[in-house]
């Protein structure tokens, strides 16, 4: 997907109905996509949010499956690798994927329905 492709698909806060997606993207991700966090301080503040699990970020592929239930995968330029990406988000134990075009995140919340988000910046 090009990044034009992208844009027309992706939403802001407006078209988010659920919750927990809606809260971090309010709070962490549209600001990182403005430019008001470094992406070490967005994997600091993840950190803080999901401490019950592990926030993990991966250069290449890797079975979900052996993913903990809190644990959060970041996937820095998802778009490299398209093949692998589109099957995480079809894999079973991948519950919902958040999109930012140059980055990726991965949940395996077994409470929320399957989905994936594709967000840009307000």
């Amino acid at each position: 997907m090009n990044r034009l492709q992208f844009y027309f698909k992706a939403q802001t806060a407006h078209g988010l109905h659920s919750p927990s997606i809606y809260a971090l993207y309010c709070e962490l991700l549209n600001p990182f996509l403005k430019g008001q966090f470094t992406y070490e301080q967005l994997v600091e503040e993840l950190k803080k949010r999901y401490n019950e699990g592990k926030i993990i970020e991966m250069s290449s592929e890797f079975e979900p499956a052996q993913m903990t239930l809190n644990d959060v995968i970041l996937i820095p330029k998802p778009y490299r690798n398209e093949p692998f990406w589109n099957s995480l988000k079809s894999h079973p134990a991948v519950i919902q994927t958040v999109d930012l075009f140059d980055l990726g995140l991965v949940f395996f919340k077994p409470i929320c329905p399957k989905q994936n988000f594709y967000l840009r910046k307000m």
